[in-house]
């Protein structure tokens, strides 16, 4: 369950009394309580910019290979002759050890993209410009 900030502590624990009652009488061994901060997880905002970086990086190698010897930039120097912003998500949440993008909070998420364009900017030796969204992704 998920309380706003504001909430009255003693009626947070009305509300789950019924709920813990419950749970005792029909537990054979107890219960277990998980109580932590709530996180935001990522924005529609950054994930419309994340997909942005997969085809900024897609047009980046097509530009780049018109004109470089080894034909154009991607990560890890994949020699693929086709490419779509669906492979290079799947390929960079299983580099950066991503299960997932929808789980990750504004900030984890804010460091995926950073990593993907610092990847980018690295093994294209400075050639690769990353792009940046117009407004602040991350809630403080």
């Amino acid at each position: 369950m998920n309380f706003p900030k504001s909430a009255n502590i003693s009626g947070i624990l009305e509300f789950i009394k019924p709920t813990i009652e419950q749970l005792l009488n029909v537990s054979k061994y107890g219960i277990t309580i998980d109580i932590r901060p709530q996180t935001r997880i990522r924005s529609k905002a950054q994930n419309d910019y994340l997909w942005a970086i997969y085809q900024h990086i897609i047009d980046f190698n097509e530009e780049a290979g018109l004109s470089s010897k080894n034909g154009g930039y991607l990560p890890d120097h994949l020699m693929l002759n086709f490419i779509t912003t669906k492979f290079l998500h799947e390929y960079l949440k299983a580099r950066f050890d991503i299960k997932t993008t929808t789980k990750l909070t504004t900030a984890e998420f804010c460091e995926y993209t950073d990593k993907i364009q610092h990847l980018m900017t690295e093994q294209s030796k400075g050639n690769y410009d990353p792009i940046y969204p117009d407004q602040p992704l991350q809630e403080i």
